[in-house]
């Protein structure tokens, strides 16, 4: 090392001694008198500039002859979170997560029940010309409207209450909303009140009402009340809780099922009944003209839009232990909701790829080790438009070839119009239903929203899947 020291240097001064001597000698040579610029410039810069280009090359050339290391074996580092292993396999449980449906309560355009909108659908039913609202040139809209539906006696129920629900009395949309209520909510009561006769333990009631967007939360509040004190004043249960969300769009009411699912097996309650409500109507004059002014509004030279509909919803679910020992046999497993946006809307041109609800059907075959085969019915809520149906049977790929589009692929909303954000809960409905009459999965797809999409699967209760998680 010193040996080597004594060499850098002896050499940096002999290209010091070399320098000088050829500037002093060129300079002498042509009686040139330098500046301090010069001085500093020849007789500094220079041979120190060479000196360093030297040694940076002597340095390259010497990491050149290095030999290259073989590379030290990685030590495992440890996580920062010394749970992710945990939290890993927690989220991969929770993915398999289910809840069974102990009932499923529906009224639509097509009919008071889903085997009634089944088979309304399949034999073609269509939404007619309204006998109530006309367009501006005074043709007959179309409609898909609930017949004979109570308005009025909601109204008057209205106008006896003293509080804000009295200024509810003049809102037709929402008239119909709680009428549509009125004939579903009656049944559903029944329903629970059957079984809290059967069972042998006291249960706990949680109501979930899903509520279109927009409404103003302290007309919520109001609402609640009203629901509450109309139909189910006293019941003989250990709890009762009545909760009200709002949904943007069907998607988002599935994602609310999902939100459900998710709570029950996460925090189980063994003697729980959830009950998920929900009404929407769309076949009002102020809707309408929204419609209109939106291009959005159906019309014979506008086929390709939307047809107002309306109809309401109930679900009443628990978990596979209580389901199983109230009522087995009439008991459907819903999966959880697989998820997805797509990034334009069907309407926006190009070509209508189905490559998103493939992709979300797929991961929910996966996570409930289902067979594409086992798989006799796919029901959807689009409705009429071509592009909206073409999605949803390129969606299903290659896997599902063995179902025929004509008769086992039913899209519910050519009966009852667009019902948004509902009408994915009465497809939904309506699968339970398919899955009672056939007891094999039913495959259940949203994509009557422009962008947003949704798939679940619903599931016979008696031949679960021994690989699907139990819930306590």
């Amino acid at each position: 090392m010193r040996s080597s020291f004594f060499k850098i240097l002896g050499g940096s001064l002999l290209t010091f001694a070399v320098i000088w001597a050829l500037v002093l000698g060129w300079w002498q040579s042509n009686d040139y008198e330098p500046s301090k610029v010069d001085l500093a410039l020849y007789l500094g810069a220079l041979p120190l500039a060479l000196v360093g280009g030297f040694l940076l090359l002597r340095g390259f050339i010497e990491h050149l002859k290095t030999p290259v290391m073989p590379a030290a074996p990685a030590v495992a580092i440890a996580d920062a979170d010394p749970l992710a292993g945990d939290k890993a396999r927690t989220a991969a449980e929770e993915r398999g997560f289910v809840l069974a449906v102990l009932d499923a309560f529906a009224v639509a355009p097509a009919g008071e029940s889903a085997d009634d909108i089944l088979a309304a659908v399949a034999s073609g039913k269509r939404p007619e010309p309204s006998t109530r609202l006309t367009d501006d040139a005074g043709f007959p809209i179309f409609l898909a409207e609930v017949p004979n539906l109570d308005t009025e006696a909601i109204r008057d129920r209205l106008l006896e209450d003293q509080g804000v629900l009295r200024g509810f009395a003049d809102d037709e949309a929402l008239l119909r909303i709680l009428a549509l209520l009125d004939g579903l909510v009656p049944r559903t009561r029944e329903k629970v009140g059957e079984l809290i006769g059967r069972s042998t333990e006291k249960l706990r009631l949680q109501i979930v009402w899903l509520v279109p967007a927009g409404f103003d939360p302290s007309d919520l509040t109001a609402l609640r009340a009203w629901l509450h004190r109309s139909y189910w004043p006293n019941l003989e249960l250990t709890e009762f809780d009545l909760a009200v969300v709002s949904s943007a769009n069907e998607a988002e009411s599935l994602r609310q099922v999902d939100e459900i699912i998710l709570r029950t097996n996460r925090d189980p309650v063994g003697n729980e009944l959830i009950l998920l409500i929900a009404a929407a109507s769309a076949t009002n004059e102020r809707t309408v003209e929204q419609w209109a002014g939106a291009n959005l509004l159906f019309s014979a030279t506008h086929q390709g839009r939307k047809i107002p509909g309306e109809g309401a919803v109930a679900l009443l679910l628990a978990n596979r232990r209580l389901a199983a020992s109230l009522d087995p046999e009439a008991s459907v497993l819903l999966s959880r909701a697989s998820l997805g946006v797509r990034d334009k809307p069907l309407d926006a041109g190009g070509r209508i790829g189905g490559k998103l609800l493939n992709q979300l059907i797929s991961g929910l075959l996966d996570v409930t080790h289902t067979e594409a085969a086992q798989i006799k019915t796919l029901v959807a809520d689009t409705d009429h438009r071509a592009n909206h149906m073409t999605e949803a049977l390129e969606g299903l790929g290659e896997a599902f070839v063995h179902l025929d589009p004509a008769t086992d692929c039913l899209a519910i909303g050519t009966a009852n119009g667009a019902v948004s954000p509902i009408s994915s809960l009465i497809a939904l409905a309506c699968a339970c239903g398919k899955v009672i009459t056939d007891q094999a999965p039913v495959l259940c797809v949203s994509n009557q929203d422009p962008t947003a999409r949704a798939a679940m699967l619903a599931m016979p209760l008696v031949a679960e899947n021994p690989e699907t998680p139990r819930i306590s």
